[in-house]
């Protein structure tokens, strides 16, 4: 699974979201429909490499992942987009998320700014929101 998918899974596991159709705030991975007005989507962007481990090689990679909010109100959507962003400070540490038959565990994400207000959709006029970070995922 791609980043985003674990990350998509991890608001859902907590309680920031709900698993698409139910609503609100549903949350998908990669691609975002037209409704509902109020929706959060994680995409894949570029990540970080750290070097390699000496013992075995193995590279250590942070996964680039943005997670954009979208609401009809201004401060709806910026409340919900603050709120990941300090969970992701405050609770996604060692956490561990299933996705079917596979488990990763989410060693850390680390924001690499603050939430970032992009305006408002022109054709729709929904206010949309940022959050840019790395993740540290490994699968089990």
């Amino acid at each position: 699974h791609s980043p985003a998918d674990v990350i998509r899974r991890l608001i859902i596991s907590l309680g920031l979201g709900l698993d698409p159709p139910s609503t609100p705030w549903p949350v998908f991975a990669s691609g975002e429909p037209d409704t509902p007005d109020s929706a959060i989507t994680v995409y894949d962007t570029l990540g970080r490499i750290n070097g390699r481990t000496q013992t075995d090689g193995e590279t250590q990679e942070h996964h680039g992942i943005q997670v954009r909010v979208r609401a009809a109100a201004h401060t709806a959507g910026y409340t919900k987009a603050r709120a990941i962003a300090v969970s992701f400070d405050k609770d996604a540490y060692q956490e561990s998320v299933t996705i079917g038959s596979t488990a990763y565990l989410i060693h850390a994400i680390t924001r690499t700014g603050d939430v970032l207000a992009l305006g408002k959709d022109p054709a729709t006029k929904r206010s949309l929101f940022t959050i840019n970070a790395i993740a540290m995922i490994r699968q089990l």
